[in-house]
C-alpha cells in the first residue's frame, strides 16, 4: 500500500487546499490548519480504536492523514496525502491495518474525484 499519493493540479494552492478540505470532510474527518499550508486531519476516536481496536468501524476506527500542498518549479500545484503518524497495526492488529489502508484510499478515492469534477485535476501518482 502506497505510503503517499501525490495530486497535480491545474489551480491556485489556495483553492487546492480548500476543495482538498472540503473532500475531507465529506469523508468525516476533522480537518486542521498545518504549518506552512498543510492540513491535518482526523476521524475516529483514538481511545475507542485502543479499546477495541480493529473491532471499530471505518468511521469510529482512528485514522490521521496529513495533506502538504505544493508548487513544483514548473508552476504545477500538488496536494501531497500522507499516511499519518499512528500505526494501525498498533491499534488493531491486522485488521487495524486493513482498515488504515481502507481509510488512506477512501481519502485518496475522494481527493481525486472532487479535483476531478472540478476540472482541475492534471495527474495523480501513487506513491
Amino acid at each position: 500500500m502506497p505510503e503517499s499519493h501525490d495530486f497535480f493540479v491545474a489551480a491556485e494552492p489556495e483553492l487546492v487546499r480548500a476543495r482538498v478540505r472540503d473532500a475531507l470532510v465529506r469523508e468525516g474527518y476533522a480537518v486542521e490548519d498545518g504549518e506552512q499550508g498543510a492540513l491535518h486531519a482526523t476521524r475516529g476516536s483514538l481511545g475507542l480504536t485502543l479499546l477495541i481496536g480493529g473491532l471499530a468501524n471505518d468511521r469510529t476506527f482512528h485514522t490521521r492523514l496529513d495533506v502538504q500542498i505544493m508548487v513544483t518549479p514548473d508552476g504545477r500545484t500538488v496536494a501531497r496525502l500522507l499516511r499519518g503518524s499512528g500505526k494501525s497495526a498498533l491499534k488493531g492488529g491486522a485488521l487495524g491495518v486493513s482498515r488504515g489502508n481502507r481509510a488512506f484510499e477512501q481519502a485518496a478515492n475522494a481527493i481525486h474525484t472532487t479535483l476531478a469534477q472540478a476540472g482541475i485535476l492534471t495527474e495523480s501518482v501513487p506513491g
